[in-house]
C-alpha cells in the first residue's frame, strides 16, 4: 500500500486553505498513494488552528479518495482531539489495523 508522508509543524491560523491545496497537488502527482500519514510529533502545544488545519487536510484527502491517519500525535493532541470529538474523525495510524506509513 502506498503511502504519502505529509508533515505537519505549527503554523499561524488561516494557514488550513494553503496546506489543503499543497496536498491535493501532491496527491495528484501521486496517484498510486492510497494513504495519506500526516505527521503530528511537532504539534506538542495543540491549538484550535492546528485542529482547523488538521480537519481540512483531512478532508483534502477524502475529496481526493485517500485515506488520511496520523501518526506520533502527542498527549496534549490526542486529549483535545478527543475532547472536541474528532478522535474518531481523525485517526491515529498505530491503532491496530491501521496502515503504518
Amino acid at each position: 500500500m502506498e503511502t504519502v508522508e505529509f508533515p505537519l509543524t505549527p503554523l499561524p491560523p488561516g494557514s488550513g486553505e494553503a496546506l489543503a491545496e499543497r496536498l491535493a497537488a501532491l496527491l495528484a502527482a501521486r496517484a498510486d498513494a492510497v494513504v495519506v500519514v500526516c505527521e503530528v510529533s511537532a504539534l506538542v502545544e495543540p491549538t484550535a488552528a492546528d485542529l482547523d488545519h488538521l480537519a481540512r487536510l483531512r478532508l483534502a484527502a477524502r475529496r481526493a479518495g485517500r485515506e488520511f491517519v496520523l501518526r506520533d500525535a502527542g498527549p496534549a493532541l490526542r486529549s483535545l482531539l478527543t475532547l472536541t470529538g474528532l478522535a474518531e474523525v481523525l485517526e491515529d495510524g498505530r491503532r491496530p489495523g491501521r496502515p503504518r506509513g
